[in-house]
Protein backbone atom coordinates (compact mmCIF):
# COMPACT_ATOMS: atom_id res chain seq x y z
CA UNK A 1 0.00 0.00 0.00
CA UNK A 2 2.62 2.32 0.31
CA UNK A 3 0.78 3.97 3.13
CA UNK A 4 -1.74 5.93 0.45
CA UNK A 5 -4.75 4.97 1.47
CA UNK A 6 -3.37 2.99 5.51
CA UNK A 7 -5.42 5.62 7.66
CA UNK A 8 -8.29 5.17 5.69
CA UNK A 9 -9.05 1.41 6.57
CA UNK A 10 -11.60 0.20 9.01
CA UNK A 11 -11.15 -3.40 10.32
CA UNK A 12 -14.50 -5.54 8.80
CA UNK A 13 -14.03 -9.18 10.88
CA UNK A 14 -11.02 -11.00 10.90
CA UNK A 15 -10.11 -11.41 7.19
CA UNK A 16 -10.90 -8.19 5.15
CA UNK A 17 -10.62 -4.14 6.22
CA UNK A 18 -13.35 -1.48 4.05
CA UNK A 19 -12.24 1.88 2.91
CA UNK A 20 -13.72 4.70 5.72
CA UNK A 21 -15.13 6.12 3.02
CA UNK A 22 -18.15 5.06 0.95
CA UNK A 23 -19.54 6.00 -2.62
CA UNK A 24 -23.29 7.04 -2.37
CA UNK A 25 -24.46 4.90 -5.46
CA UNK A 26 -28.09 5.84 -4.78
CA UNK A 27 -29.67 8.22 -2.08
CA UNK A 28 -33.60 8.68 -1.50
CA UNK A 29 -35.15 11.16 1.67
CA UNK A 30 -38.33 10.10 2.41
CA UNK A 31 -40.78 10.62 5.41
CA UNK A 32 -37.90 12.14 7.53
CA UNK A 33 -35.34 8.75 6.32
CA UNK A 34 -32.21 9.44 4.66
CA UNK A 35 -32.15 5.73 2.15
CA UNK A 36 -28.65 5.71 0.66
CA UNK A 37 -27.22 2.52 -1.30
CA UNK A 38 -23.38 2.67 -0.39
CA UNK A 39 -20.87 1.49 -2.32
CA UNK A 40 -17.90 -0.01 -0.04
CA UNK A 41 -14.22 -0.81 -1.25
CA UNK A 42 -13.27 -4.14 0.33
CA UNK A 43 -9.34 -4.95 0.96
CA UNK A 44 -7.47 -7.68 2.02
CA UNK A 45 -6.74 -7.09 6.15
CA UNK A 46 -3.31 -7.88 5.58
CA UNK A 47 -1.90 -6.72 2.33
CA UNK A 48 -4.94 -4.09 2.31
CA UNK A 49 -5.13 -4.90 -1.99
CA UNK A 50 -8.60 -4.23 -3.62
CA UNK A 51 -10.86 -7.20 -3.71
CA UNK A 52 -14.08 -5.65 -4.98
CA UNK A 53 -17.00 -3.98 -3.96
CA UNK A 54 -19.33 -3.78 -1.39
CA UNK A 55 -22.58 -2.50 -1.30
CA UNK A 56 -24.65 -1.85 1.68
CA UNK A 57 -28.44 -0.06 1.82
CA UNK A 58 -27.98 2.65 4.72
CA UNK A 59 -31.42 4.13 6.88
CA UNK A 60 -31.25 6.66 9.08
CA UNK A 61 -33.68 8.82 10.72
CA UNK A 62 -33.44 12.51 10.53
CA UNK A 63 -32.39 15.49 8.62
CA UNK A 64 -31.44 15.04 4.67
CA UNK A 65 -27.73 15.31 5.18
CA UNK A 66 -26.80 13.83 1.76
CA UNK A 67 -28.21 15.48 -0.75
CA UNK A 68 -25.28 17.42 -1.56
CA UNK A 69 -22.68 14.84 -1.05
CA UNK A 70 -21.47 12.22 -3.36
CA UNK A 71 -19.47 9.73 0.02
CA UNK A 72 -20.41 8.78 3.50
CA UNK A 73 -18.02 8.62 6.58
CA UNK A 74 -17.64 5.12 7.04
CA UNK A 75 -17.76 3.47 10.88
CA UNK A 76 -17.34 0.04 11.55
CA UNK A 77 -18.50 -0.08 14.66
CA UNK A 78 -22.01 1.56 13.31
CA UNK A 79 -22.13 -0.81 10.38
CA UNK A 80 -21.82 -3.74 13.29
CA UNK A 81 -24.38 -2.02 15.30
CA UNK A 82 -26.91 -1.73 13.06
CA UNK A 83 -30.20 -3.23 12.93
CA UNK A 84 -31.17 -5.25 9.55
CA UNK A 85 -34.83 -4.55 8.64
CA UNK A 86 -35.82 -6.36 5.23
CA UNK A 87 -32.87 -4.67 2.64
CA UNK A 88 -31.84 -1.96 5.13
CA UNK A 89 -29.52 -1.46 8.19
CA UNK A 90 -30.54 1.09 9.79
CA UNK A 91 -27.57 2.75 11.67
CA UNK A 92 -27.83 6.04 14.22
CA UNK A 93 -26.01 7.97 12.26
CA UNK A 94 -24.71 9.18 8.74
CA UNK A 95 -22.04 11.48 8.07
CA UNK A 96 -21.16 13.24 4.78
CA UNK A 97 -17.76 13.27 4.20
CA UNK A 98 -16.41 16.41 3.43
CA UNK A 99 -12.96 15.62 1.84
CA UNK A 100 -12.49 15.97 -1.77
CA UNK A 101 -11.29 13.33 -3.99
CA UNK A 102 -7.97 12.55 -2.50
CA UNK A 103 -7.97 8.52 -2.09
CA UNK A 104 -7.36 6.07 -4.76
CA UNK A 105 -9.86 6.56 -7.51
CA UNK A 106 -10.20 3.26 -8.56
CA UNK A 107 -11.01 1.57 -5.81
CA UNK A 108 -14.47 3.39 -6.47
CA UNK A 109 -14.85 2.86 -9.82
CA UNK A 110 -16.45 -0.44 -9.60
CA UNK A 111 -19.18 1.08 -7.84
CA UNK A 112 -20.34 2.70 -11.17
CA UNK A 113 -19.53 0.34 -13.59
CA UNK A 114 -21.22 -2.90 -14.65
CA UNK A 115 -20.16 -6.39 -13.76
CA UNK A 116 -18.78 -7.05 -16.96
CA UNK A 117 -17.58 -4.93 -19.86
CA UNK A 118 -17.84 -5.73 -23.37
CA UNK A 119 -14.64 -5.54 -25.51
CA UNK A 120 -14.06 -6.01 -28.89
CA UNK A 121 -18.08 -5.30 -30.33
CA UNK A 122 -18.58 -7.97 -27.60
CA UNK A 123 -16.05 -10.72 -28.60
CA UNK A 124 -14.38 -10.35 -25.34
CA UNK A 125 -15.92 -9.73 -22.15
CA UNK A 126 -13.42 -8.24 -19.08
CA UNK A 127 -14.11 -8.75 -15.61
CA UNK A 128 -14.91 -5.06 -13.85
CA UNK A 129 -13.42 -5.89 -10.27
CA UNK A 130 -10.06 -7.46 -11.79
CA UNK A 131 -10.06 -4.21 -13.99
CA UNK A 132 -10.56 -1.87 -11.38
CA UNK A 133 -8.31 -3.75 -8.98
CA UNK A 134 -5.36 -3.82 -11.75
CA UNK A 135 -5.68 -0.06 -12.51
CA UNK A 136 -6.13 0.70 -8.62
CA UNK A 137 -2.17 -1.18 -7.89
CA UNK A 138 -1.20 0.67 -10.99
CA UNK A 139 -2.49 4.07 -9.36
CA UNK A 140 -0.27 2.54 -5.56
CA UNK A 141 2.41 2.06 -7.57
CA UNK A 142 2.80 5.85 -8.60
CA UNK A 143 4.84 8.67 -6.73
CA UNK A 144 3.06 10.39 -4.49
CA UNK A 145 3.64 13.67 -6.56
CA UNK A 146 1.74 11.64 -9.50
CA UNK A 147 -0.77 11.01 -7.59
CA UNK A 148 -2.35 14.10 -6.40
CA UNK A 149 -1.24 15.45 -9.76
CA UNK A 150 -3.91 12.66 -11.29
CA UNK A 151 -6.38 13.29 -8.54
CA UNK A 152 -5.82 17.18 -8.72
CA UNK A 153 -6.63 17.11 -12.21
CA UNK A 154 -9.24 14.39 -12.38
CA UNK A 155 -11.16 15.35 -9.71
CA UNK A 156 -12.99 18.70 -11.05
CA UNK A 157 -16.42 18.51 -12.79
CA UNK A 158 -17.10 14.81 -12.50
CA UNK A 159 -14.38 14.43 -14.89
CA UNK A 160 -13.52 10.94 -13.49
CA UNK A 161 -16.83 10.00 -13.62
CA UNK A 162 -17.46 10.55 -17.37
CA UNK A 163 -13.41 9.09 -17.89
CA UNK A 164 -14.96 5.40 -16.78
CA UNK A 165 -18.20 5.68 -19.24
CA UNK A 166 -17.36 7.35 -22.20
CA UNK A 167 -15.74 5.67 -25.87
CA UNK A 168 -12.45 6.43 -27.18
CA UNK A 169 -13.13 7.43 -30.02
CA UNK A 170 -16.10 8.61 -32.60
CA UNK A 171 -15.51 6.02 -35.22
CA UNK A 172 -12.31 4.29 -34.89
CA UNK A 173 -11.01 1.86 -32.16
CA UNK A 174 -12.39 1.70 -28.45
CA UNK A 175 -15.26 3.59 -29.67
CA UNK A 176 -17.75 1.90 -27.34
CA UNK A 177 -19.13 2.44 -24.28
CA UNK A 178 -16.05 2.23 -21.51
CA UNK A 179 -13.11 2.60 -24.12
CA UNK A 180 -12.13 4.93 -22.87
CA UNK A 181 -11.50 3.25 -19.91
CA UNK A 182 -10.13 0.34 -21.86
CA UNK A 183 -7.82 1.55 -24.02
CA UNK A 184 -6.61 3.50 -21.43
CA UNK A 185 -5.76 0.14 -19.38
CA UNK A 186 -4.28 -1.42 -22.47
CA UNK A 187 -1.84 1.41 -22.47
CA UNK A 188 -1.37 1.29 -19.23
CA UNK A 189 -0.34 -2.65 -19.54
CA UNK A 190 1.51 -2.04 -21.90
CA UNK A 191 3.77 0.43 -20.61
CA UNK A 192 4.41 -2.11 -18.18
CA UNK A 193 5.30 -4.75 -20.43
CA UNK A 194 8.10 -3.07 -21.97
CA UNK A 195 9.32 -1.94 -18.40
CA UNK A 196 9.75 -5.99 -17.57
CA UNK A 197 11.26 -6.09 -20.98
CA UNK A 198 14.11 -4.19 -19.32
CA UNK A 199 17.16 -6.03 -17.91
CA UNK A 200 16.80 -6.73 -14.15
CA UNK A 201 20.24 -4.32 -14.54
CA UNK A 202 18.94 -1.75 -16.00
CA UNK A 203 15.80 -1.94 -13.68
CA UNK A 204 18.11 -1.70 -10.43
CA UNK A 205 20.37 1.18 -11.81
CA UNK A 206 20.26 5.02 -10.73
CA UNK A 207 19.14 5.88 -14.02
CA UNK A 208 16.58 3.46 -15.57
CA UNK A 209 15.57 3.54 -19.56
CA UNK A 210 12.34 5.62 -18.46
CA UNK A 211 10.70 6.84 -15.39
CA UNK A 212 7.85 4.35 -14.87
CA UNK A 213 5.82 6.57 -12.66
CA UNK A 214 5.69 9.56 -15.23
CA UNK A 215 5.38 7.25 -17.82
CA UNK A 216 2.46 5.53 -16.48
CA UNK A 217 0.66 8.59 -15.40
CA UNK A 218 1.34 9.84 -18.71
CA UNK A 219 -0.96 6.64 -20.04
CA UNK A 220 -3.77 7.36 -17.72
CA UNK A 221 -3.79 10.67 -18.84
CA UNK A 222 -3.09 10.39 -22.03
CA UNK A 223 -6.62 10.55 -24.20
CA UNK A 224 -8.63 11.56 -20.56
CA UNK A 225 -9.46 15.17 -22.16
CA UNK A 226 -11.24 13.66 -24.64
CA UNK A 227 -14.27 13.57 -21.97
CA UNK A 228 -14.63 17.20 -22.82
CA UNK A 229 -14.68 16.81 -26.79
CA UNK A 230 -17.76 14.77 -26.86
CA UNK A 231 -21.18 14.46 -26.46
CA UNK A 232 -23.01 11.32 -25.32
CA UNK A 233 -26.34 11.31 -26.94
CA UNK A 234 -26.64 7.40 -26.31
CA UNK A 235 -25.40 4.73 -25.73
CA UNK A 236 -22.24 3.98 -27.84
CA UNK A 237 -23.39 7.20 -29.88
CA UNK A 238 -21.30 10.13 -29.85
CA UNK A 239 -20.89 13.43 -31.43
CA UNK A 240 -17.89 16.18 -31.19
CA UNK A 241 -18.11 19.73 -29.62
CA UNK A 242 -16.71 23.00 -30.81
CA UNK A 243 -13.86 21.63 -27.84
CA UNK A 244 -12.81 19.40 -30.37
CA UNK A 245 -12.98 21.17 -33.77
CA UNK A 246 -10.60 23.77 -32.52
CA UNK A 247 -8.34 22.64 -30.16
CA UNK A 248 -7.62 18.84 -29.32
CA UNK A 249 -7.23 16.79 -26.17
CA UNK A 250 -3.92 16.75 -26.05
CA UNK A 251 -3.92 20.74 -26.25
CA UNK A 252 -6.96 20.53 -23.58
CA UNK A 253 -4.99 18.22 -21.16
CA UNK A 254 -2.07 20.19 -21.45
CA UNK A 255 -4.55 23.06 -19.70
CA UNK A 256 -5.73 20.95 -17.36
CA UNK A 257 -1.91 20.18 -16.55
CA UNK A 258 -1.17 23.74 -16.16
CA UNK A 259 -4.35 24.56 -13.87
CA UNK A 260 -3.31 21.62 -11.37
CA UNK A 261 0.60 22.33 -11.23
CA UNK A 262 -0.40 25.67 -10.53
CA UNK A 263 -3.07 25.13 -7.66
CA UNK A 264 -1.16 22.44 -6.21
CA UNK A 265 1.99 24.57 -6.33
CA UNK A 266 4.32 21.75 -5.42
CA UNK A 267 4.83 19.91 -8.81
CA UNK A 268 8.08 19.84 -9.93
CA UNK A 269 8.40 22.34 -13.30
CA UNK A 270 11.00 20.01 -15.08
CA UNK A 271 8.29 16.70 -14.14
CA UNK A 272 5.47 19.16 -15.47
CA UNK A 273 7.50 19.63 -18.86
CA UNK A 274 8.25 15.98 -19.48
CA UNK A 275 4.85 15.30 -18.66
CA UNK A 276 3.09 17.32 -21.21
CA UNK A 277 6.30 16.53 -23.93
CA UNK A 278 5.01 12.25 -23.61
CA UNK A 279 1.26 13.39 -23.99
CA UNK A 280 1.65 15.91 -26.93
CA UNK A 281 5.31 14.93 -28.65
CA UNK A 282 4.84 13.95 -32.34
CA UNK A 283 6.85 12.48 -34.25
CA UNK A 284 7.90 15.10 -37.18
CA UNK A 285 8.40 18.08 -35.51
CA UNK A 286 6.47 21.52 -36.91
CA UNK A 287 7.71 24.67 -35.27
CA UNK A 288 4.98 27.49 -37.00
CA UNK A 289 2.19 24.97 -34.95
CA UNK A 290 4.57 24.54 -32.07
CA UNK A 291 4.36 20.81 -32.05
CA UNK A 292 7.87 19.18 -31.18
CA UNK A 293 9.37 15.82 -31.88
CA UNK A 294 9.82 13.02 -29.33
CA UNK A 295 12.83 13.32 -27.71
CA UNK A 296 12.42 11.96 -24.21
CA UNK A 297 12.13 8.01 -23.82
CA UNK A 298 9.34 8.42 -21.91
CA UNK A 299 7.09 10.36 -24.99
CA UNK A 300 8.27 6.72 -26.90
CA UNK A 301 7.57 4.33 -24.05
CA UNK A 302 4.04 5.99 -24.66
CA UNK A 303 3.45 6.71 -28.45
CA UNK A 304 4.43 2.56 -28.53
CA UNK A 305 1.77 1.48 -25.70
CA UNK A 306 -0.95 3.84 -26.91
CA UNK A 307 -0.02 2.65 -30.75
CA UNK A 308 -0.13 -1.18 -30.12
CA UNK A 309 -3.36 -0.90 -28.25
CA UNK A 310 -5.55 0.93 -31.01
CA UNK A 311 -3.75 -1.36 -33.58
CA UNK A 312 -4.98 -4.77 -32.01
CA UNK A 313 -8.55 -3.52 -31.57
CA UNK A 314 -8.04 -2.60 -35.31
CA UNK A 315 -7.02 -5.64 -36.22
CA UNK A 316 -9.18 -7.85 -33.81
CA UNK A 317 -6.55 -9.02 -31.80
CA UNK A 318 -7.35 -10.15 -28.28
CA UNK A 319 -6.69 -7.54 -25.78
CA UNK A 320 -3.46 -7.38 -23.63
CA UNK A 321 -5.75 -7.39 -20.93
CA UNK A 322 -6.20 -10.95 -21.30
CA UNK A 323 -3.53 -12.17 -23.15
CA UNK A 324 -0.94 -11.09 -20.65
CA UNK A 325 -3.46 -11.91 -17.55
CA UNK A 326 -3.91 -8.31 -16.37
CA UNK A 327 -7.04 -8.84 -15.48
CA UNK A 328 -9.84 -11.78 -15.66
CA UNK A 329 -12.66 -12.26 -18.35
CA UNK A 330 -12.86 -14.38 -21.66
CA UNK A 331 -13.34 -14.35 -25.45
CA UNK A 332 -15.61 -15.56 -27.52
Amino acid sequence: MEGLNEPLFGKLGFNISVSKRGFIAENTYEDGVNYAKVALPVYCALRKSYKGMLFVNLAHRGADTLSDYSSLEIDTRVLERAMKVGDCYWVNTMIPSHSGLDCNPFDYAQAVLPATLQHAGGVEVIDTASLCGFLSEVFRFLNPEDRSLYLEIMGQTKRFNKFLKYAASTSSHHNQEHGLLLHTAETVANVLLKALATTPEERASSKPPFDLSLTLLAALLHDAAKVDEYYRLAPDVYSTNLNCELLGHEQTMLKWIAVACAVSGCYPTDRELKLEHAICAVKKQHDQSGARKRKTPESFVLHEADCASARAFDKGETSVLLTHQFTLGETA
